[in-house]
Formats: C-alpha cells, sequence, structure tokens
C-alpha cells in the first residue's frame, strides 16, 4: 500500500488513479492487468462433433461409391464354377480329356449315353460319358480324368467310364449330381486283366 502523492488518500498499489483527487497513480507490477479480464477457454467439443460428422459423411460417400464397392469386395472369393453353364461344363470335359489323351501320346472316342442310348452332347438331361481308348500304361488314366473331374456335376454327367482296349480295364467316376463334386467324385476301378495278351 501507499498514499497518493497530492491528496495523501491511502491506496492498494492497483489504482491508475487516485479515486480522491484524479491523480494518476504508479501501479505496483504484481497489480498491472490484474484488472484485464482473462479470456474465456475455448470450447472444442463444438468442433469435435463436425469433425465426427465429416469423417462419417466421408465413410458412407467412400462406400457407396465404386472404388467402396471394389475395396469391400476385394477379398471375395469368386468360384467360376458358380457361373459356369451345363454346355460349357461339358466342353471343358471334351477338352480336358482330349489334351489329356494327347499328352500321354493316345486318343480316344467320347459317347455321351441316356438311358441306354446314345444322345448328342447337347441334350438337356444327365447323361453318361464312355470314353474308349488304347493306354501305353493303365496309371495313366489318372492323369487324363482327374483334371476334369470337377466338372462333372456342373455338366450333369454322373457316371463317367474310361475303356482301356489295350489292357482291358476300365475305370468308372460316379457323382452325385446334388452334391459338391469335389467331395462326393468317387472311383470305381477294376484291375488290369493281367492274362489278356498284349494288344498288337
Amino acid at each position: 500500500m501507499h498514499d497518493c502523492p497530492r491528496c495523501r488518500v491511502p491506496l492498494h498499489g492497483h489504482e491508475e488513479v487516485c479515486p480522491s483527487c484524479g491523480e494518476r497513480q504508479y501501479v505496483d507490477p504484481q497489480y498491472r492487468n490484474s484488472h484485464v479480464p482473462k479470456a474465456p477457454p475455448v470450447n472444442i467439443m463444438p468442433f469435435i462433433v463436425v469433425l465426427v460428422i465429416v469423417i462419417g459423411i466421408g465413410i458412407y460417400a467412400a462406400q457407396s461409391s465404386w472404388i467402396g464397392q471394389v475395396m469391400s469386395h476385394k477379398n471375395d472369393v469368386v468360384d467360376p464354377l458358380d457361373s459356369m453353364t451345363q454346355a460349357q461344363a461339358r466342353d471343358m470335359i471334351e477338352n480336358g480329356i482330349t489334351q489329356g489323351l494327347t499328352a500321354v501320346g493316345a486318343t480316344g472316342k467320347i459317347t455321351y449315353m441316356v438311358e441306354g442310348k446314345e444322345a448328342d452332347k447337347t441334350v438337356n438331361s444327365p447323361v453318361e460319358m464312355t470314353i474308349d481308348t488304347k493306354l501305353q500304361s493303365p496309371d495313366q488314366h489318372k492323369a487324363v480324368i482327374e483334371p476334369i473331374k470337377q466338372y462333372m456335376e456342373k455338366a450333369r454327367i454322373p457316371t463317367l467310364v474310361m475303356n482301356d482296349s489295350k489292357s482291358r480295364a476300365n475305370w468308372t467316376y460316379q457323382v452325385t449330381l446334388t452334391a459338391p463334386v469335389a467331395d462326393d467324385s468317387n472311383e470305381l476301378g477294376t484291375a488290369p486283366a493281367t492274362s489278356a495278351p498284349p494288344a498288337q
């Protein structure tokens, strides 16, 4: 505290002028700017709310765009058999058998049967397939048939028979049309006739 130099009125040290005589006063440093009100704190909640809304709109827009659709389905596994038609599956089987026989140095005749009668490949019903061939070795039948078994159900071929004129063996592959091919494909083969003379 100090007194006003003019009128000697006691002062506290923070007065800029004497309340009695109006004389300007020396303000103690500890009181300087003490009368200035503090700035109110900034409320950041509105900014956070706006930011969350903007981010939400951005995510929704991205998911709705074609880029979002691609990103959301990038890990989806598509089975090519799902979109394959019966005719395409039969073509795949024929081509696969032809390529397999060629690879082992053989040729073959493919026949389609419906209820014991020869039918065309394009018939819209389940068919049995018979392959007549002449293999260098009986074990080669697996290399020909194994790659095409997966298409049997889609092609509506419940039974596939391969006949080897050289070894006089035959192998029968069966599949249940209402069940997955991979799990229900089954081979019912007969052993080669060892006592038969080799084909000339």
